[in-house]
């Protein structure tokens, strides 16, 4: 997300800013602790008069700046995570978006690929929190709807270091075809290392959402023939120009100004902004610089203006928004975008089928209160 943001800090200043004005940004770190992302976007709010918030990355921080937002009155975007869908299916309001799609959006056409090609007996592996019960939901609504059946139903504690019995739970009789992971980060490597182990992953299909930036920038062994999906493959679309300038800024960010914080994902040999935690950043916050424009926003006292552009934004395939179509819902400020299904292979991603963004479904029916 930091490399993200630079990137879209140094090519929106390159391209003259904000109607002008540089693009500046106050960095604080909640370090995934819900209570200390509303206290630090409560201090930027109001000591550091910043005119709008972004970031977060577990669900329940952002779900709790969300409501702080609309207190504040200050345009909020996530960035990257927050993958709940309650998010803009049930708390939606005024003064917050989402870019990237999440719940039912990705999940209904994945499954309904996943089912007619791999089968219909699912198992999940979910962790215990907003994020995992938002998941589980709408995997097992689509599959129902598809003619599946979620028959395993495995909840891991978030963060549990020893994931062994759980993941030990999963059947490998061929009483499930499919294996929906849906852990993030340091979890879900720790996951996929006992999956492993015990060659589950030569029993069934494993189906879950994060690229190469959730192992290092290299995939282990156990990823090899795994399904994924995300707005990009990672290392991008090939013959895609406008992919390839957006890779070239962000390593170029990447191996230099913020070389001193790639270890965790990989290190400057491996560093990558993957299918979806950087890419989705680098949209969210190039999508609230292209609405700032549209708005010829010059501070929060434009903060209306802003709302309507970027409630209304749509942007085609191109430089800003390199692989695929941006579309916003004005009525629950969730975003659709060019979706991928993918199959790991090796070290590379094979496409195996491309969503359109205006292909993708509603997320729910919250409708924001324009008028609070």
């Amino acid at each position: 997300m930091r490399i993200s943001a630079d990137v879209v800090v140094q090519r929106t200043n390159q391209s003259g800013g904000i109607n002008g004005h540089p693009l500046q940004v106050e960095y604080v770190d909640p370090q995934g602790d819900a209570t200390q992302a509303t206290n630090l976007a409560t201090q930027v709010a109001q000591q550091d008069n910043v005119d709008v918030l972004a970031g977060g990355i577990n669900s329940p921080e952002c779900l709790g700046v969300e409501g702080l937002a609309e207190q504040l009155q200050l345009v909020y975007v996530s960035m990257d995570g927050c993958a709940s869908d309650v998010f803009t299916s049930q708390q939606c309001n005024k003064y917050s978006f989402r870019v990237y799609p999440a719940g039912q959006q990705t999940s209904e056409p994945i499954v309904t690929y996943d089912v007619a090609t791999f089968g219909p007996q699912w198992g999940i592996l979910y962790p215990d929190y907003a994020l995992g019960q938002s998941t589980l939901k709408t995997i097992q609504a689509a599959l129902q709807e598809h003619g599946g059946t979620l028959a395993v139903q495995i909840a891991i504690p978030f963060g549990e270091p020893n994931v062994t019995p759980y993941v030990t739970r999963v059947p490998t009789d061929g009483s499930i075809q499919v294996l929906e992971v849906a852990e993030t980060g340091t979890d879900l490597a720790r996951v996929m290392t006992v999956i492993q182990q015990f060659g589950i992953n030569q029993k069934t299909t494993i189906v879950t959402a994060l690229g190469k930036e959730s192992f290092g920038g290299v995939y282990p062994d156990a990823l090899n023939g795994a399904v994924i999906s995300g707005a990009r493959p990672s290392d991008g679309i090939p013959n895609n120009a406008d992919d390839a300038a957006f890779m070239q800024d962000w390593l170029a960010m990447a191996r230099g100004p913020d070389a001193s914080i790639t270890s965790p994902l990989g290190g400057v040999d491996h560093v990558t902004p993957g299918n979806g935690n950087g890419y989705n950043a680098y949209m969210s916050l190039t999508a609230l610089v292209l609405a700032m424009r549209q708005a010829n926003f010059t501070g929060k006292a434009d903060t209306d203006k802003l709302i309507d552009a970027f409630a209304n934004l749509k942007v085609q395939q191109g430089h800003d928004i390199p692989d695929g179509d941006l579309i916003m819902n004005p009525t629950d400020h969730q975003g659709k975008v060019t979706y991928y299904l993918l199959r790991i292979n090796g070290q590379s991603e094979d496409i195996l089928q491309t969503f359109p963004a205006e292909s993708l479904p509603e997320i729910g029916t919250c409708n924001v209160n324009t008028s609070a």
